[in-house]
């Protein structure tokens, strides 16, 4: 049970983090729990779609040419495991009248994505144990949530926006950094030569400089998105 809970609460404390540091009204508490506990179960929706383009398509982590290796990390993985966390966002952040500024899409993201990353931790936990645990908790957890987090705000720009083109455009961008982000995380790390893996840590050092330049986002004052 102790290694549950080691399991759990770097996502957890994680989310207080960013629940106690802004200076804007976070989303109420139940709220982020549901986000959170469904971004545990939206991991279930990422690994059907990381299976299904293992099985029915030439991407996949050990193939031979590099460009398919990262085609598998940028659209095999990256893009379906940021869609998963952007549909928990758009069923049970999105539709509500009380979600209006950048800060509350910022916490919802992380706590979707620090979720997700909980419950693999749980996976990685049974196959690899305590020593990979503990890795993934000082990068990969925090990293999760730094994927995500841009999503969020750029979700609360598809809230304001005026028109149904801005709003999806809107959403599409967030869902496209968040995509790269992610992609490039794990392109570092299966990429060759070794010291390529170094530049994973900068990369996380980056996304959460930027994470904290947005947790205190201003609200937006006017609709923004595009034209009609």
């Amino acid at each position: 049970m102790y290694l549950i809970a080691i399991a759990l609460t770097p996502a957890i404390a994680l989310i207080w983090f960013f629940h106690v540091r802004s200076i804007y009204t976070p989303p109420t508490r139940p709220i982020v729990t549901v986000l959170f506990i469904a971004g545990g179960l939206c991991a279930l929706l990422a690994l059907m779609l990381n299976h299904s383009v293992e099985k029915y398509t030439t991407l996949w982590a050990g193939a031979s040419e590099t460009h398919l290796v990262l085609l598998f990390w940028y659209f095999g993985v990256g893009l379906n495991e940021e869609f998963s966390k952007l549909v928990v966002l758009l069923i049970v952040l999105y539709p509500r009248k009380d979600f209006v500024t950048p800060y509350q899409g910022l916490l919802g993201a992380a706590a979707v994505a620090l979720g997700f990353a909980a419950l693999e931790n749980v996976f990685y936990l049974e196959r690899y144990g305590t020593m990979t645990l503990l890795v993934r908790s000082v990068l990969t957890v925090p990293a999760h949530a730094f994927f995500s987090i841009p999503m969020g705000v750029l979700l609360a720009y598809a809230k304001n926006a005026p028109t149904v083109r801005g709003q999806y455009g809107w959403m599409i961008a967030g869902l496209g950094v968040s995509t790269i982000f992610h992609g490039s995380y794990d392109a570092w790390l299966s990429l060759e030569p070794d010291w390529l893996g170094y530049l994973s840590y900068i990369q996380v050092v980056l996304m959460g400089w930027l994470a904290l330049r947005l947790l205190n986002h201003p609200p937006l004052k006017q609709p923004m998105g595009g034209g009609a």
